[in-house]
């Protein structure tokens, strides 16, 4: 008996030790479900055989570590997120391979609390994983505020990818300063507990109608994020802003430490947006935002390509690096810098090496604001269109190609030909980052070329 109850004993103690280790099994509780919006009913079990009808039963029905994946069709319903997934095992929302789902907003209202009006929303929650959807045709006649996609309060590691976004528009004809829209909009309101972890990449935002607002903005208390490879275009205000002290949250209020990557910005202009009397629009915008790094971007016949300054008096945009950028054919400004009125904030720690800017209206513009040594203008190529546009007082100026830099084709190609004034032209320093726009190394034959690309 005694023998007996020890074999039991010891089995038990065997088993509890399989179930704890960590790689030891899948987790048992973790499912995967399906919906279809062509054959599924929400009294089913969710099953590939027996799918859901809507995505919100999915999102009502799951829990930590399950998936879900939507097949092509058209859905007309909001999305709200109920459940957080954990740092082992997030939740996931995906398309069926091969298939596209749309998320319509087409008929759906919105509500004067603005930070609740999304067709996919998500609030407070942790740890998800939102890829492949296509979200559209939200309209908002009223002054509330629409959303294609809406994150908002203390999320942490929520994950949009391989998303489209188009169609989200503002359509009130009230007062200038209550039309607004966004096609990605993440606000970190809570001002002790930042949003954090966020990653929007490989998205395209396009044909949005945004009055004051942004494509893409991150706004307030987030820290720690990547906006990296999408594609923004044809909007009518900001493709992609970081912004501070619009009073978001209480405190902390400011878009900081992060990356701005790979993206493609083009079309983006408020010239037809009748909330603004001129072309003011910027493709890439640091507005209030600290310590982020804008690098290896393409931007292109906007209003302004880059812009790092602070609209509210006596606070700053600080830390930014704008490197390897190639900027274009933009109307008013290619690179912009400071406040643009005495009302306005303050430029400081701006860093701009290596970027090549190439046909706009002034490639280089020198706001108010912005004259402290801590700023550096250096290893840039900016020709053809204004040089400079400002006062240089102050700033770290040096090592700029102004003159004709040898393009292998002006306009569409511009990388350097042999014998280009730019090879080996620029001063090594740590701003010049370590790849170039095409990710080749960034130092070649000892000395940094100056330009987005390095002579191979």
């Amino acid at each position: 008996m005694k023998k007996n109850t020890c074999i039991g004993i010891l089995f038990l103690l065997v088993l509890t030790v399989f179930i704890m280790t960590p790689g030891c099994t899948a987790r048992a509780d973790s499912h995967t479900f399906y919906v279809s919006a062509s054959n599924g009913n929400d009294n089913n079990n969710g099953s590939v055989t027996a799918p859901w009808k809507t995505i919100q039963k999915a999102v009502n029905s799951i829990q930590a570590g399950d998936t879900v994946i939507v097949r092509g069709g058209t859905y007309k319903e909001k999305v709200t997120l109920k459940t957080s997934g954990t740092a082992d095992a997030y939740i996931t929302f995906k398309n069926y391979e091969g298939e596209t789902p749309i998320i319509d907003g087409t008929g759906q209202s919105a509500s004067s609390d603005d930070y609740s009006n999304g067709l996919i929303l998500i609030s407070n929650k942790n740890c998800i994983k939102i890829s492949g959807f296509h979200v559209t045709n939200y309209t908002v006649k009223n002054s509330y505020v629409p959303a294609g996609i809406r994150v908002t309060g203390s999320s942490k590691n929520i994950e949009i990818r391989d998303c489209k976004v188009y169609g989200i528009k503002t359509t009130y004809s009230g007062s200038n300063e209550d039309r607004n829209a966004h096609a990605i909009a993440v606000h970190g309101t809570n001002g002790s507990s930042s949003l954090d972890g966020l990653v929007i990449d490989h998205c395209e935002v396009y044909g949005c109608i945004l009055g004051q607002s942004e494509s893409i903005v991150l706004n307030g208390n987030v820290t720690n994020f990547r906006v990296t490879n999408n594609m923004v275009h044809d909007n009518d205000n900001i493709g992609i802003d970081f912004i501070g002290y619009e009073g978001t949250a209480s405190s902390n209020d400011y878009a900081r430490n992060g990356i701005c990557s790979g993206n493609q910005v083009w079309n983006i202009s408020s010239s037809n947006n009748n909330t603004y009397e001129d072309a003011c629009a910027d493709g890439i915008y640091v507005d209030g935002g600290a310590n982020i790094v804008i690098e290896n971007n393409k931007v292109w016949s906007s209003d302004i390509g880059i812009e790092t300054a602070s609209e509210h008096k006596n606070k700053a945009t600080d830390a930014v690096t704008v490197r390897n950028n190639l900027v274009y054919n933009c109307e008013l400004y290619g690179i912009s810098m400071g406040g643009s009125g005495d009302t306005n904030g303050k430029a400081t720690n701006i860093k701009i090496y290596n970027n090549t800017a190439y046909n706009n209206s002034v490639n280089m513009n020198i706001q108010k604001n912005c004259q402290y040594n801590t700023n550096a203008i250096k290893n840039n190529i900016f020709y053809k269109g204004t040089t400079y546009e400002g006062k240089k007082t102050n700033i770290a100026i040096s090592n700029n190609i102004t003159g004709n830099p040898l393009f292998v084709n002006p306009g569409t190609d511009f990388h350097l030909q042999a014998g280009s004034s730019a090879i080996n032209a620029g001063v090594n320093e740590t701003e010049t980052g370590t790849t170039d726009l095409d990710g080749n190394a960034r130092i070649q034959g000892g000395t940094v070329d100056c330009g987005c690309y390095e002579k191979q």
